[in-house]
C-alpha cells in the first residue's frame, strides 16, 4: 500500500524593475510575496515498503522479503549473510547513515512535509537507485518515490 504526500516548500521570488516608480515596484513585490506560497517549490512523495531502524540495524521489508542492513554495510537476507564486494558494502554504509539520520527527523516532524524532508528524500532515492544497480538482491528495493 502506498501513501502519497505532497511536499510544499517556501521560496522567495524577486523581480527587479528598471525605470519603474518606487510605488509600482513596491506594489509588484508585495503582490509577489503574497503569492509566493502558490508558486513555492514542491515535491510529491509516494512511500513504498517498510523501513525499521532498531538496535542500530535497518530492516527493509518489501512485503515478500526481509533484509537487514547493519551499520558496517553488511546485508542479511533472513539469517543468511549476503556476500558483497567493497563498492556494494560502501553503498549500504552510506544508505544506513542516511536513514539513521532521516528516520528520526521524519518521525519528529510527524506529517509535516518541508523542503528539508524533500531534500533528504531525494538523496535517499538517489542512493536507492545506486543500490538497485549494485546489489542484485535489492534490485527492486525502494522506500520512496519523489515526483
Amino acid at each position: 500500500m502506498s501513501q502519497t504526500l505532497r511536499c510544499i516548500g517556501m521560496g522567495m521570488n524577486m523581480i527587479f524593475a528598471r525605470n519603474a516608480t518606487p510605488t509600482l515596484t513596491m506594489l509588484i513585490l508585495t503582490f509577489i510575496v503574497m503569492l509566493t506560497p502558490a508558486w513555492a517549490s514542491q515535491c510529491n512523495l509516494t512511500w513504498h515498503n517498510v523501513v525499521i531502524l532498531q538496535d542500530g540495524a535497518l530492516t527493509l521489508d518489501d512485503g515478500q522479503r526481509l533484509f537487514k542492513v547493519k551499520q558496517n554495510g553488511q546485508l542479511y537476507f533472513g539469517a543468511h549473510k549476503v556476500q558483497l564486494n567493497t563498492a556494494q558494502q560502501q553503498a549500504l554504509v552510506k544508505y544506513h547513515q542516511t536513514l539513521t539520520k532521516d528516520l528520526p527527523y521524519q518521525l519528529s516532524h510527524s506529517q509535516l512535509i518541508d523542503d528539508e524532508l524533500c531534500q533528504r528524500v531525494v538523496k535517499r532515492q538517489i542512493q536507492e537507485t545506486e543500490i538497485q544497480s549494485l546489489i542484485p538482491a535489492l534490485k527492486t528495493w525502494k522506500s520512496v518515490t519523489v515526483y
